[in-house]
């Protein structure tokens, strides 16, 4: 075709179909592979009239009736054509990076691109054409300057909106394998796993049913493989679920999509984690049963499969998946031996707060799930998902990005509690050293890469070298094993030189925009309309690799030097100190996100007293800590406040100059912030900061707090309260809704339908029916994710846990501020803690306080009426919880370390007395310690003229039942420090006594 003049090009995109197929095909040989034609014809208006093409007015897109049936043979027309075209452009103008993103917004070309005419079209290179169009502009956005339409987060938003979400498990849920088909699943496996970060869209994912369309794609990859359990289907027969044995993957499919797809649903999420593991596919090939090899039949053996289980125990007599897995001395001895049940908990960071995200969660068998077990589980034990050694499996013989992902899902897993305790120690010898090497392989080949022409080999390593730190920094935190395994592996060397590579100067990198003859002013391109105006210039690919390189290198350092010494004394000697501190000072190179990784690895690292004095101060890392502790986000407060908890202890020499600075105004002002992880992070840097200070700043810091808000916060349910006002209101509003609609006919099933959204179609017999299953292993199966999703996602957990948190902060500020060294050897002069004591009642008040300790060890029963007098369904009870006990128990044991009248005041409160007294079979070993502490203090005679003061106390406190209850502990209690503190207790009561 002749060259056209931009008039007659956007006059024949409007034209009949024939002249717009011609015009378009003029416009692909002009723009593809050339950017400044692409820049031309965008200024010239192509881009509406070819998204108009894609999506034409006149079609309806709920109108399903007008579609043919799906695989019916559609005859490919001129119109197909066009759009087919149309989309091949709109992909290369993406293609071109995020200077298009603003015009190919404005035009509206993803809302044509995602629609049923497009991503449902009976045509499958319509489709995929489609799906290009979206992977560019998702590849184009994380590029993208912040002043972009187009960003990642509102990518997100659209895409995992309904109907998107619809054809893309449409998608997924294609039967029938082929080139085009697998090519259009493999991009929306790395769309979901580039773009589903946030929580809305995870659950989005599952409801949708697109997890378990993911996990059906994972089970193809396993029959493909012959790696479905023996006897797997015969199994299934039994049990209802040989449909949802998959046919074998093909050679084109993507199996580092589908698992990164996966990993990026489950997230930290123990509910989606399960979800996975009892999707029917999943099931149905990898079955929990105890499979007797030498029998022929299990079928007059009655129903057989078990649920993979939360915290497994249970080992089965044959595990054929365990003998693809070199065998290790402690899996040998798992095997040989099974541990106790409830032996598997989460470990804690040594300061008593978790270093993950993942809380432990409990659940238990329903009285269904009990009468269907096999005869073996009647202990309660359950065993592990064949899943778990298959993911082992697939990291040892896959490589590459395949190997990652398989790890990523592995992680996901056993943080979340579905693995034996005992594969610490296979993760440890079988997948760390796995990962560390490859990551080593990696980083090695990178010396030789053109970051100006990057070709699909040259990203895959990019990204492998941006994700396997974060993946392995899940994998180790909280695992003392897993990081000496780390460690062992080198991982201290790395990790530092990724960090430092991070930071070298960049190479010299080309603009990507292209010189033209015919310059246009400023003035002259505002004047355009939005769609014919290109954007700003975005990021080079490698400026983006490396603050993610960056960011996730220093949450690695962090995880790794969670508890041993040895480890953040390695990272010093590796002289990255100085990047870790700049990493603190936002800019553009350090976003939010590198600024939050950089605070965690400052925590971590000033867990040890020697860096805290040493490199930490040299490096003045409290410059930048403290004005991150001022900074507008939020998060970044909240992680400011976590890394000062260690700078402000009396061990460390910054105390002083954060005093000077202003810290204690700020951590106040934080500690009556709304936001809870704020207010429970300032506070406990408070508690620090008044441990062994002076009196004068302590009491700074209770008048700074404000006394009636440090009531406050030790007394009130914050959290709770605010969740129940809001659903009293929220109840309310929907009740004087149902009265104005009471004339409009309700559909009684939507409740149900509501109730069990979260539920895939495939725990249904059919989308139409909507009914529950009757297949006896996905009942359970759903009451068990039921209960999960309760106990994972209730606010009113949530809410209580933020409350118990705070309050246990609280009562240690508290405990700090009247824990204090004797300013005088003579017992009856005037001291710290006696000044603190006097100055804490009379600021709060002295019957006040002890009200206060003696409530927090009462059963407390909140929101015990509704609104209009009756009894409040939502009223719970709440025992005593262990570390409030625990606070109030060494609340008293300073009050009692006192002179011989606070001893007299604490010994006058019967009440509290007497709920200390049921305290002495508290299970915590840490409660019975501290009430044997509280007797020897308050039994204690500080000289002769206390010599009746004393006998009168220990003679109520005998009275009361303490020396009986100390002599049981002296007994037998099975601790033996226990019993050695009340040998002392008892010692010393006795003779006071008589």
């Amino acid at each position: 075709m002749m060259a056209l003049d931009p008039e007659s090009v956007l006059a024949k995109l409007n034209a009949s179909t024939p002249e717009q197929i011609a015009v378009l095909g003029y416009l692909k040989n002009e723009v593809i592979g050339h950017i400044q034609k692409k820049e031309d014809w965008v200024q010239h208006g192509v881009l509406r009239p070819i998204v108009r093409i894609v999506s034409p007015d006149t079609y309806e897109a709920n109108e399903e009736d007008a579609r043919p049936p799906f695989l019916t043979l559609a005859a490919f027309t001129d119109e197909d054509n066009a759009k087919l075209q149309a989309l091949q452009l709109l992909a290369s103008f993406a293609n071109a990076g995020p200077t298009f993103l603003p015009p190919l917004h404005a035009a509206g070309a993803l809302p044509a691109v995602l629609s049923n005419s497009c991503l449902r079209s009976q045509h499958p290179q319509i489709v995929l054409a489609a799906l290009r169009v979206v992977q560019g502009v998702v590849a184009a956005a994380s590029y993208a300057p912040s002043s972009s339409p187009v960003s990642p987060s509102s990518l997100a938003d659209t895409l995992f909106a309904d109907s998107p979400l619809e054809s893309l498990h449409h998608i997924l849920s294609q039967r029938t394998s082929s080139f085009d088909s697998e090519a259009q699943a493999s991009i929306v496996t790395h769309l979901i796993k580039d773009l589903c970060h946030e929580e809305r869209h995870q659950s989005a994912l599952v409801s949708s049913g697109i997890l378990d369309a993911l996990a059906t794609k994972l089970a193809s990859f396993a029959v493909a493989e012959g790696l479905v359990l023996p006897r797997a289907e015969i199994i299934a027969r039994h049990e209802g679920l040989e449909d949802y044995i998959p046919a074998p993957a093909i050679s084109a499919s993507s199996l580092d999509g589908v698992l990164g797809a996966i990993a990026s649903i489950i997230g930290e999420s123990p509910f989606r984690a399960c979800k996975l593991l009892y999707s029917p596919s999943i099931l149905a090939i990898f079955p929990v049963a105890d499979i007797d090899p030498t029998k022929s039949s299990i079928t007059r053996y009655g129903p057989s499969m078990e649920l993979p289980g939360l915290r497994p125990t249970k080992r089965m007599a044959f595990e054929p998946m365990n003998l693809l897995l070199p065998n290790t001395s402690q899996h040998v001895a798992s095997q040989a031996v099974a541990p106790p049940s409830g032996t598997s908990r989460e470990s804690q960071g040594r300061n008593g707060r978790s270093t993950s995200k993942y809380q432990n969660s409990t659940t238990s068998r329903t009285p269904s799930e009990e009468t269907s077990a096999s005869n073996n589980d009647t202990d309660g034990e359950e065993a592990e998902s064949p899943l778990i050694p298959w993911l082992i499996y697939t990291i040892r013989s896959r490589r590459g990005s395949e190997m990652l992902m398989a790890t990523s899902v592995l992680t996901s897993l056993f943080k979340a509690g579905f693995a034996y305790k005992t594969r610490e120690a296979d993760l440890g010898l079988l997948v760390v050293p796995v990962l560390l090497g490859a990551l080593n392989d990696i980083d090695t080949k990178m010396k030789d890469i053109d970051y100006n022409n990057c070709s699909r080999d040259t990203v895959s390593m990019l990204n492998f070298i941006e994700e396997a730190p974060a993946i392995l920094a899940c994998l180790i935190t909280d695992s003392e094993s897993l990081q000496k395994a780390a460690f062992d592996c080198h991982a201290v060397k790395t990790l530092c030189k990724l960090l430092k590579d991070s930071y070298e100067t960049p190479p010299a990198l080309p603009k990507s925009w292209s010189w033209s003859p015919h310059t246009k002013s400023q003035d002259s391109i505002n004047e355009l309309p939005p769609d014919c105006r290109l954007g700003e210039e975005g990021q080079h690919r490698y400026l983006v690799h490396r603050i993610k390189v960056r960011e996730n290198a220093l949450r690695a350092i962090g995880a790794l030097a969670t508890f041993k010494d040895e480890y953040r004394k390695a990272v010093v000697e590796q002289e990255v100190i100085h990047h870790i501190v700049e990493s603190l000072n936002p800019s553009t190179d350090n976003p939010v996100s590198v600024v939050l990784a950089a605070c965690y690895a400052v925590r971590m690292l000033s867990r040890s007293v020697n860096i805290l004095r040493t490199a930490l101060v040299d490096h003045a890392v409290s410059t930048p800590l403290l004005q991150l502790l001022r900074h507008h986000d939020v998060e970044v407060r909240v992680a400011a406040a976590e890394a000062a908890c260690n700078l402000v202890m009396d061990i460390s020499p910054m105390r002083e100059s954060l005093v000077e600075a202003g810290i204690l105004k700020t951590l106040c002002e934080h500690a009556h912030s709304h936001n809870a992880a704020l207010r429970l992070n300032a506070l406990w840097a408070l508690k620090h900061l008044v441990h062994s200070a002076s009196v004068d700043l302590k009491k700074r810091a209770v008048e700074e707090l404000e006394s009636g808000w440090l009531v406050r916060l030790i007394c009130d349910d914050t959290e709770d309260d605010a969740l129940f006002s809001a659903k009293i209101k929220s109840e309310r509003e929907a009740a004087q809704e149902t009265l104005d609609d009471m004339d409009e006919d309700v559909d009684m099933g939507l409740a149900e339908d509501r109730y069990h959204a979260w539920l895939p179609t495939s725990f249904r017999k059919t989308p139409a029916t909507r009914t529950l299953p009757d297949i006896r292993i996905l009942r359970l199966a759903e009451t068990r994710l039921e209960t999960l999703r309760e106990a994972e996602l209730s606010p009113i957990r949530k809410a209580r846990h933020d409350d118990l948190s705070i309050q246990e902060q609280g009562l240690g500020f508290i405990r700090n501020l009247i824990g204090g060294a004797h300013s005088s050897n003579n017992p009856d002069s005037p001291n710290d803690t006696t000044e603190m004591i006097d100055f804490l009642f009379n600021t709060l008040g002295q019957d006040r306080l002890f009200e206060i300790l003696a409530s927090k060890l009462r059963v407390k029963i909140l929101h015990p009426f509704s609104q209009r007098g009756g009894t409040n369904p939502e009223a719970r009870i709440l025992p005593p919880q262990t570390k409030i006990i625990e606070s109030v128990i060494y609340i008293l044991v300073h009050i009692a370390a006192s002179i011989p009248r606070h001893r007299q005041l604490v010994v006058s409160q019967t009440e509290l007395l007497k709920q200390l007294a049921k305290l002495f079979n508290n299970q915590d070993r840490e409660v019975r310690v501290a009430l044997c502490h509280l007797i020897n203090n308050l039994t204690w005679q500080d000289n002769a003229s206390d010599g009746p003061g004393c006998h009168q106390r220990a003679q109520e406190l005998k009275k009361l039942g303490f020396l009986s209850k100390l002599e049981a502990l002296k007994e037998g209690d099975d601790e033996l420090d226990v019993r050695e503190r009340a040998k002392s207790a008892l010692w010393q009561m006795k003779p006071a006594g008589y």
